[in-house]
C-alpha cells in the first residue's frame, strides 16, 4: 500500500485485557493502575460502553453508572499509551 509521507509505525493498539462477571448490584471494579477513560475500552455482553457516560475511572477503580446485569460478561481492554 502506498503512503503519502512516513509510513505509520506498526504498534499494537490493545496491550492487555481483563474480564469480570456482573452480579446485578456491583458497580465498582478494580482495573490496572495508571489508566483513564481515554485508554480503556469497556464491553458488556459485547456492547461497547461510552466513557464518562456509562463508566468513570479513578485510580484503579472503574465505576459503572449502572450495575451490569447478573452474569453479564465484562471485558476491559487496555489501549497502548
Amino acid at each position: 500500500m502506498a503512503y503519502l509521507g512516513n509510513k505509520p509505525a506498526d504498534v499494537g493498539l490493545i496491550t492487555s485485557s481483563d474480564t469480570a462477571t456482573g452480579d446485578g448490584s456491583t458497580t465498582a471494579f478494580t482495573i490496572t493502575s495508571n489508566r483513564s477513560v481515554d485508554d480503556v475500552l469497556v464491553h458488556v455482553n459485547g456492547i461497547i460502553y461510552t466513557p464518562t457516560t456509562d463508566y468513570t475511572i479513578s485510580g484503579t477503580t472503574l465505576t459503572f453508572a449502572s450495575a451490569p446485569a447478573n452474569s453479564a460478561e465484562i471485558d476491559f481492554r487496555y489501549l497502548s499509551k
